[in-house]
């Protein structure tokens, strides 16, 4: 590939994605929100601390309080550097440096898909798929992990076939970063010392020297990754005493969905959970099962991709990349359906399959051309059927983006949240509420994002639970909205007047607000 054709797929990645971008004024998702919230702290000088709170698992005693203690912090990182370039504490600069990063995703793409097949053709075509992701177009130019996890996990298997010291060296931080990015990102520190080990013993060479030889690029690789993650693991420990999330581990003894938003949070327990029985376990990780294989061909496989994908797997199958991807993605599928069955299917595995998508789209030509080439061997079509299939590939992938594009962002409502909290907040100003005075919203972070203020999430507990949350973080507002609300307050929207310690406001669009009056 010259270095033309890279230049050429980078600025058609940041065209598609800035079209995108243009039509994503604000964040959508909490996700979103909560990065975005992140930035807005590092750039207003208050490091890593929160004046909202998503979940409870850490058991947090008050405001502000240290932040990234569930989600990992690159992504808030990003948005606070395009905040502080621009001078802007928007949604425009926080999500710069995202745009920057989903534009490098193709030519990194088309780099691996050379290093797999030495073929200008096929790289081409990887790159341009590349441009056109289907589902995963529309998280790439907001505050979200998919862009940069894309982006690292591409360089990662260029690096990962390199045996010099400084491709070692460089494999060590792009690990380092996806770390820093999301927890499940620790696999990288383990795929590529297990990769180092794998490469080293296959030289023909006595085992002291080659175990030697490991240890040293062993060593670099590990030096690479502690000088991006030791600062945050330090960080950790002075906040926390514990060196990653505080509150990860409760995620292993969930029964449900809802219990992300136990308060307090002691509760998700391994006792709870075998008291749940095995059937109630068992249930959950069928539906896992059956979420995580939909997200597999839909989102990660691109619906029509999916068999291409597979193709190419098999035809680059002796490739050690490839290998060692197939076992970990694998592994991956198991953990986020059986360990982490609620987690894993309500969006972990997707972002964490971010990784991988440069590899399927670098091997997806690849599986059309076997297909092809199997035509061509039965006396179907011309020598140019390979080129004139790849396009229509390419044409098809970039149809079908461009609809998911009308369908979930132009057409549908992209600005739910904000819209929400915006009405929200002139109830409570209006009420005469003071910029220290908290509220109980389903998404905290995105309730900060629009008005400033201190934000906790509706908890999955019995509505009595809000004269906790209002002495200890001096909560004195509840949005309650009807489509994102525990099964445990329906009472209270059903009954918004006749609720002991709230005074109800008035409501909007199936939203309810109250506030909340402490008990003597």
């Amino acid at each position: 590939m010259s270095r033309r054709a890279y230049i050429i797929l980078f600025f058609c990645g940041l065209c598609a994605t800035s079209a995108v971008a243009f039509f994503q004024p604000v964040p959508a998702t909490m996700d979103e929100d909560y990065y975005f919230a992140g930035g807005i702290r590092l750039v207003q000088g208050h490091g890593f601390t929160e004046i909202y709170l998503w979940n409870y698992l850490d058991n947090p005693q008050s405001l502000p309080h240290p932040s990234h203690g569930y989600w990992f912090p690159l992504a808030s990182i990003i948005a606070a550097a395009g905040m502080w370039l621009t001078g802007q504490e928007t949604f425009f600069g926080a999500r710069l440096g995202f745009i920057l990063v989903a534009a490098l995703v193709p030519p990194v793409t088309a780099s691996l898909a050379y290093a797999l097949s030495s073929r200008r053709d096929v790289s081409l075509a990887s790159g341009l798929l590349a441009v056109f992701p289907t589902y995963q177009i529309i998280f790439l130019p907001t505050t979200e992990n998919f862009g940069p996890f894309m982006l690292l996990g591409g360089l990662f298997f260029i690096l990962f076939n390199r045996s010099d010291k400084k491709s070692v060296f460089a494999l060590g931080l792009v690990a380092g970063l996806m770390n820093l990015a999301r927890s499940d990102g620790l696999i990288w520190l383990v795929v590529g010392l297990l990769g180092l080990l794998i490469k080293h013993f296959k030289e023909k060479q006595p085992w002291p020297s080659v175990l030697a030889s490991y240890a040293l690029y062993a060593l670099i690789f590990l030096a690479a990754y502690a000088l991006i993650m030791a600062p945050w693991i330090a960080r950790n420990l002075s906040v926390f005493g514990a060196p990653l999330t505080p509150g990860g581990n409760r995620v292993l003894w969930m029964t449900s969905y809802d219990d992300t938003f136990a308060y307090p949070p002691d509760r998700v327990n391994m006792q709870n959970w075998l008291a749940a029985g095995w059937e109630s376990a068992l249930s959950a990780r069928w539906e896992a099962f059956k979420l995580n294989f939909a997200n597999t061909i839909a989102v990660q496989g691109g619906i029509f991709l999916f068999p291409f994908i597979l193709l190419g797997i098999w035809q680059t199958r002796k490739d050690l990349r490839i290998r060692l991807a197939a076992l970990v993605w694998l592994g991956l599928f198991g953990i986020m359906t059986v360990v982490l069955p609620f987690a894993g299917s309500r969006g972990t595995f997707l972002h964490a399959g971010a990784a991988f998508q440069p590899l399927w789209w670098a091997v997806a030509p690849l599986g059309l051309d076997f297909v092809v080439s199997k035509a061509r061997q039965a006396g179907l079509f011309t020598p140019q059927a390979f080129s004139v299939f790849r396009a229509m590939l390419v044409a098809v992938t970039a149809i079908l983006t461009v609809y998911l594009v009308h369908t979930r962002v132009i057409a549908g409502e992209w600005a739910q949240f904000d819209q929400t909290y915006r009405q929200a907040e002139q109830i409570l100003l209006a009420d005469g509420a003071s910029p220290a005075d908290a509220v109980v919203a389903a998404n905290a972070p995105g309730y900060f994002v629009v008005s400033g203020r201190p934000a906790v999430t509706v908890p999955s507990e019995a509505p009595a639970i809000l004269q906790v949350l209002s002495q200890r973080f001096n909560a004195r507002y509840l949005v309650l909205e009807k489509n994102y609300m525990p099964a445990t307050f329906k009472p209270v929207y059903d009954l918004p007047h006749q609720q002991p310690g709230l005074r109800y406001l008035g409501g909007f669009e199936e939203v309810l607000v109250f506030a909340i009056q402490p008990e003597n």
